[in-house]
């Protein structure tokens, strides 16, 4: 995703897999995003994406999210409190675009 992003000329910053709700807040603070994208590849991940997103709603208020990945479906972005779903990653270019 990320090669994909920087070829539509986005800066992309990738903090791998695993990542602490926390840990996210601190990047986008230091690097100053305007949209997120994060990736879940088993439904149990989708707690922890959706604390993540409720945290950065609070603590950054007018960062976008963009969520996709094996497991996703548009309900599971939903209930995670994403902005957009993507599909596949020429849909998270059209979704960045638009945001």
């Amino acid at each position: 995703m990320k090669v994909i992003l920087e070829n539509y000329n986005f800066d992309v910053t990738d903090l791998g897999k695993d990542v602490p709700p926390r840990q996210v807040i601190a990047a986008v603070k230091e690097t100053g995003a305007k949209l997120v994208g994060l990736s879940a590849l088993m439904t149990t991940t989708v707690a922890s994406m959706r604390e993540t997103i409720e945290l950065l709603r609070r603590e950054c208020p007018g960062v976008k999210v963009i969520v996709g990945g094996a497991v996703l479906t548009e309900g599971l972005a939903a209930y995670a409190g994403a902005d957009r779903y993507a599909k596949d990653a020429m849909e998270t270019v059209r979704h960045a675009d638009s945001l």
